[in-house]
């Protein structure tokens, strides 16, 4: 493995972006990298914070997005931008530990793609107790990525991950497609049905540091998403069906 790009897709994560930057920093002295922030115009300033940190080290970028936003558009421009022969991107509000990304990319030395998961042994997510925002999240997607793994292939466990290191010929490969974090079910499973090989590797996810969550604040929204999940589920598999 040459060089590592970690790309950071934000919005209004301006307490959390700095230390998460630093830690990524941490596991990657030893090796070429970069980190792309892909700022969808934070009105919190998140990418000032990266902006004063581009002007000091030359392997530190920030795409700040004015009049375009969403999750996966975001991770696509970074991937577009991105120079490294493996490509690593993680959500921006420290639940996902930067710490974990030496084991992810000690992995992607035999695997094409490497995933963080909460669903394998050693893996989790910590719940704050009394607090609905940690609790609901956590038990939807457990639902969630069980019913996943019965319509889809039962062997891979964390189907709403979003923390990954992969080879660039896997994106060159498979475009990123979808609205949020629905992307990822069809990622992996094009991925799987392909035949690229895959690693889960444990970690265990953190409650949100500051900020308030992207996904939703109610039990609502987090349905609201949830369809999304489901018909990308339904059509990965109606798709499947079809092909055979």
């Amino acid at each position: 493995m040459n060089k590592v790009s970690v790309i950071l897709p934000t919005y209004n994560e301006k307490d959390n972006v700095l230390p998460l930057i630093l830690g990524i920093q941490n596991q990657l002295n030893n090796q070429e990298y970069e980190v792309i922030v892909v700022d969808d115009d934070s009105p919190d300033g998140t990418w000032r914070i990266v902006q004063e940190l581009e002007e000091k080290d030359n392997r530190i970028h920030i795409l700040r997005r004015c009049g375009r936003s969403g999750l996966v558009s975001a991770i696509s421009e970074g991937i577009d931008l991105s120079t490294g022969d493996v490509v690593v991107w993680m959500d921006a509000d420290l639940s996902m530990p930067p710490e974990k990304i030496r084991d992810l990319l000690d992995e992607i030395d035999d695997y094409d793609i490497s995933v963080g998961s909460r669903y394998t042994p050693g893996g989790g997510t910590v719940i704050i107790e009394k607090s609905q925002d940690s609790l609901l999240p956590a038990i939807l997607s457990f639902i969630m990525n069980f019913a996943i793994q019965k319509m889809l292939d039962p062997s891979f466990k964390d189907y709403t991950s979003g923390f990954v290191a992969v080879r660039r010929r896997v994106l060159e490969d498979i475009e990123l497609r979808g609205d949020y974090g629905e992307y990822f079910v069809d990622f992996i499973y094009r991925a799987i049905k392909k035949r690229y090989k895959i690693k889960e590797v444990p970690y265990i996810c953190g409650a949100r540091k500051h900020g308030v969550s992207k996904t939703g604040t109610n039990i609502f929204q987090y349905f609201r998403r949830g369809r999304k999940y489901l018909w990308t589920t339904l059509r990965l598999k109606l798709f499947t069906i079809e092909m055979k």
